[in-house]
């Protein structure tokens, strides 16, 4: 439950020194932006990674207030990692929860003004800052305050830092359980962009306080959270976002209630450069999906209720939570094993089709009706949802499918956590009240452009859809993709190659049977005298090649000689013109000789009938001329 409180905090600040390079160059005034690092982008965190069902990479904030004195000296303090989301406040763990946070040493924190007693997801309010799996039970306690806290910036433009007062849930208590009764005690607290208004809280915004002071051109964020294991950096711009990390076509959304609501239509199994008919076949989605979740939906955030959902985009949780049962629906076309001690489906490694999923473009594909109406379909690579379970939760690290089939048809809300967000683009822009979902790229993403968002924007800027598969080749490394933007499909275009090769090889074989044969018959017409009839010209499709081939005249008409003997010829069958058959002649080869390719002397039988015909006509020119 939560009641009022009364009370006093007092102390020195920290005298923890964890150094975070804050770069800064020019002038405050200038200043429309803020990229705030990321635990892997210095060494104070460690690995920079946590667990125990990632590894993911979060985000890093310094406890307190502090000014840089100069510009070559970084700024130094407590430093925490938080997850950045879009609730409405801060949650911090104390020291007492395994954390970093002393209410009583900050110099800066005001009374406690409300307590938040132990409990429940079902019966008490501390379900509000549960950011654990939600199939597990995240249990908290704690206070509720505000302090002060500092953002740094992680380029070198200003402002190199901003001091912000931060209402903030300090959890003094914070244990959760998994499906197999193992607990652990997390030390990633939560870093809300929303207002605390919106749940009648005391403080301010820290994008508002950001951008009355002149800091960041809107009340905004743009994030990609991207993957640990593929050593892609996150993504995290306050008042504005990377242009590089936003491919296709923008969803927007509108954002009620304080929560950045979408609405999600079909989830669907596919594979990179497959026909539009096998994304069909490849839905896992139920149809009709339960009416208790569309109703529920559709009161609470008067969305459309055919036959889609509320989903709600959460960094804070691991998972992919969706209504029963769209994972069990997908794990039947995955090598994937569901294990009802863990409550997690596991990758079986050895499944032949594992290979196939990972390697050769399989995804995940969520599609979502925005508030113009328009479809927007983003797809989650197999190898972003190949994720370690470490301990507590496991004794030795195994790789899971993060897919939960979850019951939230109590309230209509599904969440898309931590797994989907490695690979979706997720902004807001609270001073026009809309929520922003894209396609985000893989690891060989394009080199990074920073835009602001102003406070009348409704849409963003990104790259074409093509920039998708471009960022993803490398790991697919089985997969054929074309680099233009045909329609064709890679079998397509080979087929095509190769048909050309043979109508090609074709018309060449025949164009030569046809000269051939052409210069044997003015052969022969020369040493006769005689005009062709009718028949002899016919064209070599007519005559074809006949088991007993008839003799040919040489070419050359000064040294006669018959080419064909016992020799192999290949006939092009009519049916196809890719059949070829084989066709034996025979001949008496005492009576004919081959001539090779080259002309030359060639002595003939003595019997060569074309050598005795001309000799009968030499003699008989000879009588006539002695007459």
């Amino acid at each position: 439950m939560i009641t009022a409180m009364a009370g006093s905090a007092s102390g020195s600040r920290a005298a923890t020194l964890l150094t975070l390079i804050a770069l800064s160059l020019g002038d405050v005034a200038d200043a429309k932006f803020l990229s705030m690092p990321f635990t892997t982008d210095f060494d104070i965190f460690g690995s920079g990674t946590y667990g125990p069902d990632g590894p993911w990479q979060a985000v890093g904030v310094l406890l307190g207030s502090h000014e840089r004195k100069s510009h070559l000296v970084p700024l130094e303090g407590p430093t925490v990692a938080v997850w950045p989301t879009a609730a409405s406040m801060v949650a911090l763990h104390s020291t007492k929860a395994g954390g970093k946070y002393n209410i009583t040493r900050s110099g800066n924190a005001s009374e406690p003004f409300l307590k938040i007693t132990e409990g429940t997801s079902e019966d008490n309010a501390s379900a509000l800052f549960r950011f654990a799996d939600l199939n597990s039970n995240h249990r908290t306690s704690g206070l509720m305050v505000v302090d002060a806290m500092t953002f740094t910036n992680l380029r070198f433009e200003e402002p190199g830092y901003a001091n912000v007062q931060a209402t903030i849930y300090v959890m003094d208590s914070s244990v959760i359980t998994y499906p197999n009764n193992r607990t652990s005690k997390p030390t990633v607290g939560v870093l809300g962009f929303g207002r605390p208004s919106d749940l009648n809280f005391r403080g301010t915004s820290v994008l508002v306080q950001m951008k009355e002071a002149g800091l960041i051109s809107s009340s905004s964020f743009g994030l990609h959270i991207a993957s640990v294991p593929l050593k892609q950096r996150g993504s995290l711009i306050l008042g504005g976002y990377e242009e590089n990390r936003v491919i296709g076509p923008v969803g927007v959304f509108t954002k009620t209630t304080g929560l950045p609501v979408t609405y999600l239509t079909d989830v669907s199994i596919g594979y990179e450069g497959a026909t539009e008919k096998d994304r069909e076949d490849g839905s896992v989605w139920p149809n009709p999906v339960p009416d208790e979740a569309s109703r529920v939906g559709l009161a609470r955030f008067m969305q459309p209720s055919e036959n889609g959902i509320i989903a709600i985009p959460n960094p804070a949780v691991p998972g992919i939570y969706l209504p029963p049962p769209v994972c069990a629906n997908a794990a039947t076309k995955l090598p994937v094993v569901w294990k009802e001690d863990l409550g997690y489906y596991l990758w079986d490694t050895t499944d032949p089709r594992y290979d196939t999923v990972m390697n050769f473009g399989g995804y995940m594909a969520f599609t979502f009706l925005d508030s113009t109406a328009a479809n927007i379909t983003i797809k989650i690579p197999f190898k972003l949802l190949n994720l370690t379970l470490e301990a507590p939760i496991v004794d030795e690290p195994v790789p899971y499918f993060p897919c939960h089939d979850t019951d939230s048809y109590n309230t209509g809300i599904w969440e898309l956590g931590r797994a989907f967000l490695q690979g979706a683009f997720f902004g807001v822009n609270y001073d026009t009240n809309v929520t922003f979902l894209a396609q985000a790229p893989g690891p060989d993403m394009e080199q990074s452009v920073t835009r602001s968002l102003e406070p009348t924007d409704r849409n963003m800027t990104g790259l074409p859809v093509k920039a998708f598969v471009n960022s993803w080749r490398k790991q697919w490394p089985e997969l054929v993709i074309p680099d233009t933007e045909s329609t064709l499909s890679p079998g397509a275009l080979a087929g095509i190659i190769t048909g050309t090769l043979a109508v090609v090889g074709l018309l060449t074989a025949v164009g030569w049977f046809v000269w051939r044969r052409r210069q044997r018959g003015r052969g022969a017409q020369q040493l006769s005298g005689e005009q062709p009839s009718d028949s002899e010209m016919k064209s070599v499709s007519e005559l074809g090649i006949r088991d007993k081939v008839e003799a040919k005249i040489c070419p050359y008409p000064e040294k006669p000689f018959v080419e064909i003997g016992d020799s192999t010829v290949l006939e092009l069958d009519s049916r196809s013109v890719t059949s070829v058959r084989t066709v034996r002649t025979a001949r008496d080869l005492s009576q004919f000789s081959e001539a090779p390719d080259s002309p030359g002397v060639y002595e003939m039988p003595a019997d060569n009938p074309f050598v005795d015909r001309q000799r009968d006509k030499e003699k008989e020119a000879d009588r006539e001329s002695q007459r």
